[in-house]
């Protein structure tokens, strides 16, 4: 195996570690190849302007994988997904996670669906829409719960959100360290704001978790 590869699984076993994660060796494998797939894809379509590896295991999949505890069993919209964060390192985290990945670029879904494909990840599809808060007309599910990790500021994503979670279902804001946060936005209710850091840089970050009343 190559050096890089050895150095790449050991930052990803360290770094679920130190989020309190629990991977075994081939959901490791899974987001290992992930990585290599993204960075060779990146070469000649524009997926993440972060090209060194030890920093998209971090700043791409390891935070992604923060949110892999708080998400409920069920369904989860990503949206505005674009190399499959945080959604795909989620779903190899929780099994029990079916996920939808959408984006409004046709050449990152093809990418997503190249990934899905070469991994073998069932439970995941990934769709290239625009989200306009019409799942029906969109062909989209109403979900257990929903996230945009880089898409639009708090207000703009709940409003879209909301159109998306079922009742008694999540939405999650995921923020750097001073974004501000509502109390609440339409039926959804912020129920907790949880702040955290990146294992190895120790950059800030928090997840803002909303429940759409029932």
């Amino acid at each position: 195996m190559p050096t890089f590869h050895v150095e790449q699984i050991r930052l990803l076993e360290e770094g679920a570690a130190a989020i309190g994660l629990r991977l075994d060796r081939d959901q490791i494998a899974l987001l290992s190849r992930h990585v290599d797939l993204l960075l060779r894809w990146n070469k000649s379509i524009n997926l993440t302007a972060i090209t060194d590896p030890a920093e998209v295991v971090e700043k791409h999949v390891i935070d992604s994988l923060a949110l892999a505890p708080l998400v409920p069993a069920g369904t989860l919209l990503d949206a505005g997904t674009g190399a499959g964060f945080p959604g795909l390192p989620v779903r190899v985290a929780r099994p029990d996670v079916e996920v939808v990945l959408v984006d409004s670029v046709q050449k990152k879904v093809a990418f997503l669906k190249s990934v899905l494909a070469e991994l073998r990840l069932s439970g995941t599809r990934a769709v290239a829409v625009r989200l306009r808060g019409d799942p029906a007309g969109e062909h989209l599910p109403r979900v257990h719960a929903a996230v945009a990790r880089a898409v639009a500021e708090p207000g703009a994503w709940l409003t879209l959100a909301e159109e998306y979670v079922l009742p008694g279902g999540l939405a999650f804001c995921m923020l750097g360290p001073s974004d501000p946060v509502p109390g609440e936005h339409g039926a959804l209710v912020l129920q907790q704001e949880l702040a955290y850091r990146l294992p190895f840089s120790r950059a800030q970050r928090r997840v803002a978790i909303f429940q759409r009343r029932p």
